[in-house]
């Protein structure tokens, strides 16, 4: 093992002191794999007990002043005492994580199923969490979705994105001053064909239609190993975001999009999100040349798999 030089030995430890970790209130209750939960003598009987367990390991780390609840495991009828029993213990309540993937309604996807009364309910618990995220005084509404497609022609995966946009955009306009949503993706979990939120890039277009107040969650434990590049024109700013294997940067400049409609290219290796028809945009990423024209009216976030290997 390579000795680090004493200069930089400090910084190290100097940087790891500072570091704060939030753990979450799952992590407290019984847990396994996907095919058995484990049960455990001493654990955790209800989101007061979690805290607890939560404190403890704060006390003996001094690294994770933060707990994240998920709703509705987490539910309770006074937030506001739930949030003041982790005060007097030591800790606060950290990120509320919207869970929209339990209910048998979300067979075929939560907020964007195909059927509205069944997206109308799970938009309702999305904001239901902003609310509970105000009584907690926590700053990140954390959001996950398992929707997705099992075979070819179960929906249409525009359509799946649009749904997906009109969500996001009533979560987000539900928001404080001082909150902002987190957006997670996954690969391949649960859906098999398609996940409406596959990978960093169609996470991070939808931040960047939505506001300065909606950031990527990099998922490190699903995320594509792969090199991607994001290059995205925010309309009326004219601003390019691109990356190379720089995630967490391109992550951060979700504050880049404003209020703006996006109106440029995203790629992710082999996939391609293009404008919606009656705009123009021929880039050659090569060489960076690019002959963008700006266009009136919405342009839609589509996702990349429908558009596989179409051609102008």
């Amino acid at each position: 093992m390579t000795e680090l030089a004493p200069g930089t030995r400090a910084r190290v430890l100097a940087a790891l002191r500072e570091q704060r970790v939030e753990t979450a209130s799952w992590a407290y209750a019984n847990s396994g794999t996907r095919f058995k939960v484990f049960p455990q003598p001493g654990v955790p009987r209800t989101p007061e007990e979690k805290i607890d367990d939560a404190a403890t390991v704060h006390r003996f780390t001094g690294v994770a002043p933060t707990v994240a609840l998920h709703i509705p495991w987490d539910r309770v009828d006074d937030y506001g005492a739930l949030a003041r029993h982790a005060r007097d213990r030591g800790v606060a309540l950290g990120a509320i994580n919207a869970n929209v993937f339990q209910d048998n309604d979300y067979r075929l996807g939560s907020v964007t199923n195909p059927d509205p009364g069944v997206r109308r309910k799970a938009i309702g618990h999305l904001t239901g969490c902003v609310d509970i995220a105000a009584q907690t005084g926590s700053r990140d509404v954390k959001l996950w979705f398992s929707d997705g497609t099992n075979y070819p022609g179960q929906d249409d995966i525009t359509d799946r994105q649009e749904r997906l946009a009109v969500a996001l955009r009533e979560t987000y306009d539900r928001l404080g001053d001082d909150q902002r949503i987190l957006l997670e993706y996954k690969l391949f979990e649960p859906a098999f064909y398609t996940m409406d939120v596959p990978d960093w890039g169609t996470a991070y277009l939808h931040c960047v239609q939505l506001g300065p107040k909606a950031q990527v969650v990099i998922d490190t434990g699903h995320h594509a190993r792969c090199r991607c590049r994001c290059r995205a024109v925010v309309h009326g700013r004219g601003d390019h975001v691109t990356a190379g294997a720089d995630l967490g940067r391109a992550a951060g400049a979700v504050g880049l999009g404003g209020g703006g409609r996006l109106v440029g290219q995203v790629e992710a290796g082999p996939q391609r999100l293009r404008p919606q028809q009656g705009g123009r945009d021929h880039a050659d990423h090569r060489d960076g040349r690019r002959d963008q024209e700006d266009v009136p009216g919405r342009v839609s976030v589509r996702v990349a798999h429908d558009l596989l290997d179409r051609r102008r």
